[in-house]
């Protein structure tokens, strides 16, 4: 009778044993990424990138603002010919300058993501190598809620709760 309490008892404690061997940690990877010593470089590169493109539209918008200026200045004077090619000229300035913008936002995003992208890498690996050298079996990101690091021993319950909603 005793034998069958301690056996039931530990078939009970078991699987409470399992979760206890399960090590979770977290880190706050958005604060080791404003650590990193690249950081300064990658955004005094993006900077520049930014005023080149800051100057280019500048330019453009004074070209725009000196035809605006000038067509108000002279409209009264013009044809409809002339305020219809003048018009048709205004509108596809402010349209290459849409464009610019447009175009200057993807470039710096796309710059930025080509050179964090290294950074990224780098701080995953470390934080993979922690998890992996001192036994986590789950590593949450605390800045994006998100896992970053499973173990290979780690448990996924994916198949059973596929066929527990008899999903194949």
């Amino acid at each position: 009778m005793n034998k069958k309490i301690i056996i039931a008892l530990m078939l009970c404690a078991l699987p409470a044993f399992a979760m206890a061997q399960q090590k979770i940690g977290h880190v706050n990877s958005t604060e080791i990424m404003q650590a990193m010593p690249e950081r300064a470089t990658i955004e005094k590169t993006l900077e520049d990138l930014q005023k080149q493109w800051e100057g280019d539209l500048l330019k453009m918008r004074e070209e725009y603002g000196k035809k605006v200026a000038d067509y108000q200045k002279n409209e009264a004077s013009m044809t409809q010919a002339m305020k219809e090619a003048k018009q048709s000229e205004l509108a596809d300035m402010e349209q290459r300058m849409n464009t610019l913008v447009q175009t200057a936002t993807a470039d710096i995003q796309k710059n930025q993501q080509e050179l964090m992208q290294p950074v990224v890498e780098k701080v995953k690996k470390a934080i993979e190598q922690v998890g992996a050298d001192n036994g986590y079996t789950y590593i949450i990101d605390e800045s994006t809620q998100v896992l970053v690091f499973v173990a290979p021993n780690a448990n996924d319950i994916t198949a059973q709760v596929k066929q527990k909603l008899s999903i194949k």
